[in-house]
């Protein structure tokens, strides 16, 4: 496909001929693996069809290559929502409303959340055509000239709003939602037993949970994952512990510049769980290539980058194209799964090695 191809899918989308458009694009995956716009675009054209899989895989990676775009954050929401996974959809209606208060798509969801629907209720709504209320805007279908006049203008306002908010308001040191999360009051902290990983006092739990908010208010989130798996394993009391999954559902991805608090491979081999949901950052070799329509999957062999010290070896799926092959020298940012004592990634980003 050319590059006229994706201006074709952009006129279809358009049109709001969503099949067409992702049968046009999704062949091409790989040879626009790093274009925001062909992400966006078909993400939302399946997210419009009902392909729920295929959107939330398709908007993720548009977020991870622009991590600031409302609309791919608003259509991840709605995918959430439709899931009943109602803590992620709560985390990203509030990033938007944090950057834009009166979003009228991001407070139309947090009323249905503060409301409730029971499922059949949910059933209802979807099957009266009321989750698309919650979809991203679609564009308007006017003029190439009006079109190229508003880009423009809303280019030149976008310019000047983000520099003032990068440069002159300081961002505040608080997230919505996370403040607001306590403790359960007039209850105990801890349950009876003793079959737990680890053991905890009363104390030490409400110390250990409020350790986790502070960080997450301080944006470190790979230091409060720890901190929230470790209520989570022990015998914290399952109230604790549903507060606890609630701050978890804040945590949010990082990328190569803002990554930090990494934790190596000896540090999560030796305590897979409690590492669950964290990011690190592994150096390693390819093995074991295997791709697909949807994913790629492939062993990273960790540490072996340099072919000198192998230090174990770890499936990784990545939701998104990647130009790697078997051999390939990598840097890998990823998300760690723990099953048990298995350790699997799920790739955020990569980088090859030169050698």
């Amino acid at each position: 496909m050319k590059r006229k191809g994706l201006g074709e899918a952009r006129k279809l989308f358009r049109a709001r001929r969503f099949s067409d458009v992702i049968r046009l694009l999704e062949p091409e995956v790989f040879r626009y693996r790093e274009s925001f716009d062909y992400f966006k675009t078909l993400g939302l054209a399946c997210l419009h069809t009902g392909d729920f899989g295929g959107a939330l895989s398709y908007m993720s990676r548009a977020l991870q290559l622009r991590d600031d775009d409302i609309s791919m954050v608003l259509g991840i929401a709605a995918v959430h929502f439709r899931r009943s996974e109602h803590e992620s959809a709560l985390k990203r209606w509030l990033e938007v409303v944090e950057v834009q208060p009166s979003n009228p798509v991001a407070k139309r969801g947090l009323e249905l959340l503060r409301r409730g629907l029971t499922a059949d209720q949910m059933q209802e709504f979807v099957d009266g055509g009321r989750l698309r209320s919650l979809f991203p805007p679609l564009p308007h279908r006017i003029g190439l000239l009006p079109v190229a006049l508003i880009v423009l203008s809303c280019l030149a306002v976008a310019g000047v709003a983000y520099l003032t908010v990068r440069y002159a308001v300081p961002r505040a040191p608080e997230r919505p939602g996370v403040s607001v999360i306590e403790m359960p009051a007039g209850v105990p902290s801890v349950d009876v037993g003793t079959d737990f990983p680890f053991i905890m006092k009363e104390g030490e739990v409400r110390r250990t949970f409020q350790k986790a908010k502070n960080e997450l208010l301080a944006f470190r989130d790979n230091l409060a994952v720890v901190d929230i798996n470790r209520i989570l394993l022990s015998n914290a009391a399952p109230a604790v512990k549903e507060r606890a999954r609630l701050l978890k559902g804040f945590v949010t991805q990082p990328t190569f510049d803002t990554a930090r608090d990494l934790y190596s491979y000896a540090d999560v081999s030796r305590q897979p769980l409690l590492y669950d949901g964290a990011s690190v950052l592994w150096k390693g070799k390819v093995a074991n290539l295997s791709t697909s329509r949807t994913r790629i999957t492939f062993d990273l062999l960790v540490g072996y980058d340099e072919e000198k010290q192998l230090q174990g070896i770890v499936p990784v799926s990545l939701p998104f194209a990647a130009d790697i092959g078997n051999g390939d020298a990598i840097q890998l940012l990823g998300q760690v799964t723990a099953n048990g004592n298995a350790v699997s990634l799920v790739g955020i980003s990569l980088h090859r090695i030169s050698q």
